[in-house]
């Protein structure tokens, strides 16, 4: 039986959650191995004993694969792609962090083993300046061969996408709701388009007509902060989705970089949450001059840190557990 359908059909059994499918994974070696195994080896598992009696009844199961085939078929229709987390085109950054997605649905490209990423994240209605500094920020990371991760939001999300297109760059926008619901906001279904017209991917794990609301984007946060090695966060309030995207950045042992801006501008309600960033273990400046140029070689150097913690010779469990000097470092 095919692993995508084994691990969908996993996914559609209401009540097993994704930290509940990956021990049964890990216990069982595949997913398809899971729906062979009788009551005793899920409990030698330490399945507990609700979560057995949902796996064995026939009538559940079954359910679940003709669920799992549907989605599969529709999506084909619709030219949305599946893969699950074993695969190459899975994003590399994303294997290394808590409660990573079993399956992701996708449209347009994505590239197979991509490390060479960053998030950018900020407010929905930022001040100009701050969409200048994204604009200049996203060009220069292009240049320097790093992917541009984001959410389709408007304000910062947009011009980080736009900028990343501009430059002929790479980019993925991930969204808080299926992939055959309307683009959200619609104001940027044309930024949508130009993603899918120039090789990048719009990407979500959630099935296929699932509605857009604040715990998926909440969710989806965090996949966007753990695609890239870094979150730059380039203008918050106190209480916005960047100050979440920024934590999860942060639980990852991803750093994130905060534009250094004049103490006017940084004490503004635009930037209070960037503000109260400073001083976390992980947070560093990204110094500005006077004319608002910046120097991204501190940057860089930081990046290949991060990028040596995760891909060291060591196991994906260490790399989760593992902090990064420098950055990371209490001492």
């Amino acid at each position: 039986m095919d692993d995508l359908i084994c691990t969908l059909a996993l996914k559609k059994i209401k009540g097993l959650q994704n930290r509940h499918i990956f021990s049964l994974i890990n216990a069982f070696g595949n997913p398809c191995e899971i729906f062979n195994a009788k009551k005793p080896d899920f409990i030698r598992a330490g399945l507990k004993i609700e979560y057995v009696k949902i796996l064995i009844n026939p009538r559940i199961v079954r359910t679940a694969f003709f669920d799992a085939i549907k989605e599969i078929e529709e999506a084909s229709k619709n030219g949305i792609k599946i893969i699950t987390y074993n695969s190459s085109l899975y994003p590399s950054n994303l294997k290394f962090i808590k409660n990573k997605p079993l399956v992701l649905y996708y449209k347009g490209k994505l590239k197979e083993n991509l490390k060479f990423a960053v998030a950018i994240a900020g407010q929905r209605m930022p001040p100009d300046y701050a969409i200048k500094l994204t604009q200049e920020l996203t060009g220069q990371l292009c240049l320097s061969g790093f992917s541009i991760i984001s959410g389709l939001a408007a304000g910062i999300d947009a011009a980080a996408h736009k900028s990343a297109l501009k430059k002929n760059g790479y980019t993925i926008a991930y969204l808080g709701s299926g992939l055959l619901e309307p683009v959200y906001p619609p104001e940027n279904a044309d930024i949508y388009e130009e993603i899918l017209e120039n090789n990048g991917a719009i990407v979500s794990e959630l099935p296929l007509h699932e509605k857009i609301g604040s715990k998926n984007l909440v969710a989806r946060d965090r996949l966007q902060s753990g695609t890239g090695l870094c979150t730059f966060a380039m203008s918050s309030p106190l209480k916005s989705g960047t100050m979440k995207t920024c934590n999860f950045s942060l639980r990852q042992k991803r750093p994130v970089f905060v534009p250094e801006y004049n103490k006017e501008l940084m004490d503004s309600k635009d930037n209070l949450g960037l503000k109260s960033l400073f001083g976390n273990i992980g947070v560093a400046g990204l110094k500005l001059n006077n004319d608002f140029s910046f120097d991204l070689s501190g940057v860089i150097d930081e990046l290949r840190i991060v990028y040596d913690e995760i891909y060291g010779e060591k196991s994906e469990e260490e790399a989760l557990l593992s902090v990064q000097p420098l950055l990371f470092d209490l001492n």
